[in-house]
């Protein structure tokens, strides 16, 4: 790995980290666990809490908890909106977060993405998993704490045997994962687990063609999410981000603004 390839990876993984939060569910007073990975969108002023459907087969999203960066203070996102599409195999949920003071804690501790954040993937290219997995999680009494996992990997070509049907094009992407790997400091050593990280943002690398000053943020664009992994297979498999823009639409036709 060149030192040119190194700098951008630490840069990709720098700016993931203001975006990619983990998703915590207060299961007692003060005490929480994570459940999940998620992203924050930002919809005509109305905030987004993006993860996978699946999280709320056991747990209810009023119990939900978005960190905050400034304080270890514990507050449940309070007042919500949830959308889950009617067919279960679409592993997306979105929570549309509506208590004032969630929205303005959120605000303050993560950098929420826009329309020109996301992008439709490429069948070939440089993308990244971010996520935080169960297995890098350490609790100190009722607080939680992790560490971020950037995932760098490329695009299966066609969709695995193994692989759960129904399966959509327009709706699955799967992409490699091994769980050995050259790390960013050149050494190959292991992969975590990948519980934890459902729900996660996936990253395209993709350097515009008339670029004069060099940012990450020019370069990254989430193109899906990560529903599902398959380590004796080596894939995980992720949701395209075309089906959470229809999803938001569904949840703002549903509740609208009065």
């Amino acid at each position: 790995m060149d030192n040119e390839h190194t700098e951008i990876m630490r840069a990709v993984e720098r700016f993931a980290a203001t975006v990619t939060l983990p998703v915590l569910h207060e299961y007692a007073p003060d005490t929480v666990d994570q459940v999940g990975t998620g992203t924050l969108f930002d919809h005509a002023g109305r905030l987004m809490l993006v993860t996978a459907r699946h999280i709320f087969d056991e747990i209810k999203p009023e119990n939900l908890v978005i960190p905050s960066r400034d304080t270890t203070e514990l507050h449940n996102i309070g007042q919500y909106n949830l959308y889950v599409a009617d067919q279960p195999h679409i592993d997306l949920a979105i929570v549309e977060i509506c208590n004032p003071l969630s929205i303005e804690r959120a605000r303050k501790s993560w950098r929420i993405l826009t329309v020109n954040d996301t992008n439709i993937a490429n069948t070939e290219g440089w993308f990244v998993l971010t996520g935080y997995p169960s297995e890098k999680g350490r609790k100190i009494g009722g607080l939680i704490g992790s560490s971020l996992l950037s995932l760098h990997t490329w695009r299966l070509p066609e969709a695995p045997s193994s692989a759960t049907q129904p399966i959509s094009p327009d709706l699955d992407q799967f992409f490699r994962y091994d769980t050995s790997a050259e790390m960013i400091n050149g050494e190959t050593g292991n992969v975590p687990h990948l519980g934890g990280c459902s729900g996660g943002p996936i990253w395209e690398y993709r350097e515009p063609q008339e670029i004069i000053f060099w940012t990450v943020d020019q370069c990254v664009r989430v193109i899906g999410v990560q529903s599902s992994f398959n380590p004796s297979a080596s894939y995980f498999r992720a949701q395209s981000w075309t089906y959470v823009f229809e999803m938001i639409k569904q949840l703002v036709d549903k509740h609208p603004i009065t």
